[in-house]
């Protein structure tokens, strides 16, 4: 095989010799994964979109074991659309030559003479093509936990790592062996720039140079964070201070287009100044998308646009789709959709899998079609009012040179000319409130306030439905309710949810309480350090000023018992009160914590780290403490002696927090390895990582319902679930985010390093109704119109549809339908099936109207509209969920069930929702994003008061003119 460049661009690098010779920068990450995978019957690995697993896997990890003396049987598996037991049971079978079975009867042939190493790669797409309940976790269980010689690597996304909670069940000790690929660091990144060339010299004799200025231009180009490619489009984002890694494929993209610019040109050199003739790395990677683009029509740049509208979500994950399904959510026939993919495919925008489904060419470029979709969108919106304010224009010219004929006409033509500039001024209006709504969508992902305020003045313009949904997707991404602006940054918040206060202690050693429901000062205090923290029943404040230990009333500040001296060593860093009140650690960024009984003061035990103690906290239950330390453990405490009783390893940074759950039967650690981790305590194991945070996690807190929130360098704070699934992150903050805790089950209090405390709603929150039979009733296989005058009825996979003494047959479902309803006026049904899918159909022509993929679930149990026809909700496995009639897009997941979903309604008020579980738990959710642009322009006002959110004087003249 004859390569025209020794880079990749997008392309992975695959299993085969030519593209191991020329993959460079792994060599050290390859080593700990083929020595872990060999170590371990179960390997998760995980990394960041982008980071370059599957090149890593294939190019080196795989090849490197079937190197080994005992020749392993290696299979890289990576065909999730299909069922993945089968598919994957012949993938060993082809590879071993044996016969095709069961999973487990082909591994178990396949290693009767040798190991078996199955790398499974792209892994997050089982989660998103597969629901529960289809035997693959049993099978993998079996081949893991058994004594077959089989070992495995699960390979996945970052974000997705918590969808592996559904394996948990099979496998208990799912997260013994996880490991993190990271981006390249700049070392390894010089290296995928310069080593290719060296080998290419070697093996083609055709000496290519580089320039060492070109290597740092593209290495400071492609930093992690330096290019943001979402939906406003190409730019810089900041790194938080921290040192950034590289993002391989932006970096294979810029080199590939750099040597077919230098070799075009003739050129034996790669050089700075053909880099920055093409604009920098940053423009480069934004001309990839736009010269595909431009070599579409502007009819294909539609359709384009609709088909992004399919294949990313607006999370930016990739969905495979057929070629004919794409025609159909396009609204194009298959002919003019194949000539648009076919260029997009051209300029690897797009590819197909093993299965024939279209696909993003890579992760990374999600951003970007998002960013593209959006603006074309905004692009479009003004285009079409302005030649409408063209046309409006030359009708007042004609009318106007007509006037000129007959004086009598002028008055009549004068009054009409101002109507026409009326209108027209009309027209520029809407135009600008579609920039605005444009503009709204696109700070989604990176400030919502903003997003907000700039909906909020879309919808003031011009009230269209999408100045609706902007509002709708502004409301629902801001999650800030209040700002409290301390005046210096904060390095300890400790809050009170039983009186709504804080303690919030700043870098100017000043305590400060805090009452939360106004933003009030009540008083301060000096301290040391940050030694502060409420005392029993948070009905006292405890500090450590000089060395003195004060008890001071909550509410007055008040000394409310006599000052202890404390042997304290160093100045303190932290302090942890018992739930009595009656012990107190200090920590003071030594080795040893102290521990002192109040209210003598005496020293009564010590928490000992190798190194630094960094954390401690007591369990709500008697006789146990945690503590964390830079020796990357977490440690626990018998309170009776003070001896340790247990050891938690795991984290690979420094354990920055530590805390316990309600019930104290799970604890919570954070870490400089940008994770937190939730462990059972009895057991010292992992229940769940909290993965997604891009900085340093330097706090960790119990909601209740054992909800979690974290705080984070990034600049976010973000929301758990229980079961450790992300709800949402909180952004607002200017810097780094140094503590987080729950106030309440609506509220989450953050302070940060800009000096700032903000309350936020974390997303986490459900409500809860006894079973008392009040729950909706059970999906329907038959329904009819209130009139009569159409029935629908569910048999197997179709459902028949009878209108008016005519029937039709309706087919799109793959599998059993489980529910059939009309809309409120008859026009509409709405169809759910096993197959994971729910469609509408129009009743008068029997045509779908929407297909509502819901990927994650194996079975969408109920699906029943709103009375007032413009939502249906969706009843599944995992929960239930809200889509939007009008456009076919989710509103909003309903989450809290701990168990199979089997129905959903809404109230009379379109403006509730019921669901009842599998076990009879019934719930009632308020969806306040429900109703319309008038209520929800009413909520962003209200919002936005609270948190003082207007727009800056260059906001202003950036986004209003």
């Amino acid at each position: 095989m004859n390569l025209k460049s020794p880079y990749r661009g997008l392309a992975a690098f695959e299993d085969s010799e030519l593209d191991a010779l020329y993959f460079f920068g792994r060599e050290r990450d390859s080593e700990i994964v083929v020595a872990n995978l060999i170590a371990s019957r179960l390997t998760v690995l995980y990394g960041p979109s982008g980071v370059g697993k599957s090149s890593l896997l294939l190019a080196s990890v795989a090849r490197a074991l079937r190197a080994l003396p005992e020749k392993p049987l290696v299979v890289v598996f990576s065909n999730w659309t299909d069922a993945p037991e089968q598919s994957l049971a012949r993938a060993i079978a082809d590879a071993a030559g044996v016969e095709l079975g069961p999973l487990v009867h082909v591994a178990t042939l396949a290693q009767a003479h040798r190991d078996v190493y199955l790398v499974l790669d792209q892994a997050e797409e089982y989660f998103t093509y597969h629901g529960d309940g289809d035997g693959f976790d049993v099978a993998l269980a079996t081949l893991v936990d058994g004594s077959l010689r089989v070992n495995v690597l699960l390979s996945l996304r970052e974000d997705t790592l918590a969808s592996l909670d559904r394996l948990k069940a099979a496998i208990p000790n799912l997260f013994g062996n996880v490991l993190r690929l990271d981006h390249l660091d700049r070392a390894a990144g010089r290296a995928a720039i310069v080593k290719p060339l060296e080998r290419w010299s070697e093996l083609e004799g055709d000496a290519v140079a580089i320039e060492d200025e070109l290597v740092g231009d593209v290495l400071d180009g492609v930093g992690t964070g330096v290019i943001e490619m979402g939906p406003g489009g190409p730019g810089a984002s900041g790194g938080n201070g921290r040192s950034p890694g590289i993002e391989a494929p932006y970096l294979q993209l810029v080199m590939q287009r750099l040597w077919d610019v230098e070799r075009s040109n003739g050129s034996a050199t790669l050089r700075a100044a053909t880099l920055a003739g093409l604009g920098g790395a940053g423009q480069v990677v934004a001309d990839h998308l736009e010269r595909a683009i431009e070599a579409l029509t502007p009819e294909q740049r539609d359709i384009a646009a609709r088909l992004f509208d399919h294949l990313v979500t607006p999370s930016g994950t990739k969905i495979a789709h057929e070629t004919s399904d794409l025609a159909q959510f396009a609204g194009a026939s298959e002919g003019a959709v194949k000539d648009v993919l076919g260029v997009l495919a051209e300029h690897r925008i797009i590819r197909t899998d093993d299965a024939g489904r279209w696909e993003i060419f890579h992760d990374v470029l999600a951003g970007a079609v998002l960013g593209w979709k959006t603006r074309h969108e905004a692009a479009r919106a003004v285009e079409r009012a302005r030649d409408e304010a063209r046309r409006r224009h030359r009708r007042l010219a004609f009318l106007a040179f007509g006037a000129s004929i007959g004086l009598a006409l002028a008055s009549a033509l004068a009054v009409f000319a101002f109507s026409q500039r009326s209108e027209a001024r009309e027209q520029a209006r809407d135009a600008k409130a579609g920039q605005l709504v444009a503009s709204s969508l696109s700070m989604l992902g990176s400030d919502p306030e903003l997003a907000l305020e700039l909906a909020r003045e879309g919808a003031a313009l011009d009230p269209t439905p999408r100045a609706e949904e902007a509002l709708r997707l502004s409301l629902d991404a801001s999650r800030q309710r209040a700002v409290y602006d301390v005046g210096h940054p904060v390095v300890e918040l400790d809050v009170s949810p039983r009186t709504s206060r804080a303690v919030v202690v700043g870098d100017d050693d000043i305590a400060r309480v805090l009452d939360l429901r106004t933003g009030d000062q009540l008083w301060s205090a000096r301290v040391d350090g940050a030694a502060a923290a409420f005392g029993a029943e948070e009905r006292t404040v405890l500090v450590i000023s000089r060395r003195l230990l004060r008890t001071l009333d909550a509410r007055t500040g008040t000394p409310v018992r006599k000052p202890v001296k404390l042997a304290v060593v160093g100045t303190p860093i932290g302090l942890a009160a018992s739930p009595e009140g009656e012990t107190i650690i200090v920590l003071s960024g030594k080795p040893r914590a102290r521990v002192f009984s109040l209210p003598s003061g005496a020293r009564i035990g010590r928490l000992k780290h190798v190194r630094q103690v960094t954390g401690a906290a007591f369990a709500p239950s008697p006789r146990l403490v945690a503590s964390a330390g830079v020796d990357r453990t977490a440690r626990l405490w018998d309170t009776r002696t003070w001896e340790q009783i247990g050891v938690l390893r795991g984290h690979v940074g420094h354990v920055q927090s530590v805390e316990f759950d309600r019930a104290s039967s799970r604890m919570a650690t954070s870490s400089t390895d940008q994770t937190a981790r939730v462990w059972w305590t009895s057991t010292e194991a992992v229940v769940a990582p909290l993965i997604g945070h891009t900085g340093s996690v330097g706090d960790v807190s119990f909601g209740p319902a054992g909800a979690l929130v974290t705080a984070s360098a990034d600049a976010t704070a973000r929301t758990w679930r229980r079961n450790g699934r992300p709800a949402h992150v909180l952004l607002g903050h200017s810097g780094a985010v140094t503590r987080a805790a729950f106030l309440s089950r609506a509220l989450v209090v953050t302070a940060g390093a800009d000096g700032t405390v903000r309350l936020w709603d974390p997303g986490t929150r459900i409500e809860l109704v006894p079973d008392s039979g009040a729950g909706p009733t059970p999906p329907r296989k038959r329904a009819t119109t209130q009139a009569g005058g159409s029935v629908a009825v569910a048999e197997g996979s179709v459902v028949r549809l009878r209108v008016g003494g005519m029937e039709s047959v309706l087919r799109g479902h793959k599998d059993l339908v489980n529910a059939v309803e009309f809309s409120p006026d008859g026009k509409l049904l709405v169809t759910a099936g096993r197959d994971h899918d729910v469609i509408v159909w129009d009743v008068a022509s029997g045509r779908q109207v929407h297909r509502f993929d819901e990927a994650q679930s194996a079975s969408v149990e109920d699906a029943r509209f709103s009375p007032d026809g413009r939502w249906i909700v969706t009843a599944g496995p995992i929960s239930a969920r809200i889509w939007n009639v009008a456009d076919g897009r989710p509103l909003m997941y309903l989450y809290g069930p701990t168990s199979h979903v089997t129905a959903a309604a809404f109230g009379r008020d379109s403006r509730t929702v019921t669901t009842r579980e599998k076990g009879g738990v019934v719930r009632r959710y308020a969806c306040e994003l429900c109703g319309g642009i008038d209520e929800l322009t009413a909520l962003a006002e209200s919002r936005l008061r609270a948190t003082d959110r207007t727009l800056t004087d260059e906001e202003r003249a950036r986004y209003l003119g």
